[in-house]
């Protein structure tokens, strides 16, 4: 692993583990009581950890605003307002050009190169040429990608939880809700797979128009000063029913 994406992974999960802190502290956790706690689940998850990872150039913010924009931009649609096939690297229109207007903060063409690697933009019939996998970004392989994405999902979501909870009387918290059943019917697991897929993308769909209208598109640094980084997140899950664990 190199140093700079050391020092990444170091900053994002030392945000996770002081906003969990935080939270258990706040709850009257008592701070003699964490210590054993952390280093039996340091432990846990030494036993669980892979051996090897490979330095990722290219995060999942990126590669969503990629396959978004090429799904938008005029320029990357054919006739019937479908994604045209474009070069993986070069001028407009590429791959790489569209990594650059997204602002991304690395190599544009490693970029490019990674989305390919990932499988988010994959050949087309005409040689040379490339095509978005589909409009949303989905990894599916066991990827740093997939560490920089949980690192930040669970940053954000603690740091809403924490701002909703910080008592400042903000007469509009941030959403921070679920929906939950504890005995879904097993036969109805597809369907709830399905019909969660449908009603999520149109969502995002809808949150993402709204956003991407409302982005400062200037470059200039009192532009930049001036500006946030916002979003909403949604997942659904599944998971087996947990018992009850015997009374302390």
């Amino acid at each position: 692993m190199s140093n700079k994406l050391s020092k990444r992974l170091e900053l994002d999960y030392s945000n996770i583990l002081v906003a969990i802190f935080e939270l258990m502290l706040r709850a009257g956790i008592r701070e003699k009581d964490l210590l054993p706690v952390c280093i039996k689940s340091l432990e846990r998850a030494e036993l669980r950890a892979r051996k090897d990872q490979k330095e990722e150039c290219g995060g999942l913010v990126a590669a969503s605003l990629v396959l978004d924009a090429w799904h938008r931009d005029r320029r990357y649609l054919d006739t019937a307002g479908r994604p045209k096939p474009v070069r993986l690297v070069g001028p407009t229109p590429s791959v790489e050009a569209l990594v650059r207007r997204q602002k991304v903060r690395r190599n544009a063409a490693a970029v490019a190169r990674r989305l390919k690697a990932v499988q988010l933009v994959v050949p087309s019939r005409k040689k040379g040429l490339y095509k978005p996998a589909s409009d949303v970004a989905v990894i599916s392989a066991s990827n740093p990608l997939v560490l920089q994405h949980a690192a930040q999902a669970l940053s954000t979501l603690l740091s809403t939880v924490r701002q909703n909870m910080s008592g400042t009387g903000n007469p509009s918290p941030l959403i921070e809700r679920f929906a939950e059943v504890p005995d879904l019917a097993r036969e109805h697991v597809k369907a709830f797979q399905m019909f969660t897929q449908a009603q999520g993308r149109t969502f995002l769909r809808t949150v993402n128009d709204w956003l991407e209208s409302r982005r400062a598109h200037a470059t200039t640094r009192r532009v930049a000063n001036g500006t946030v980084r916002a979003g909403i997140h949604t997942y659904a899950y599944i998971a087996s029913k947990q018992r009850s664990g015997p009374s302390p």
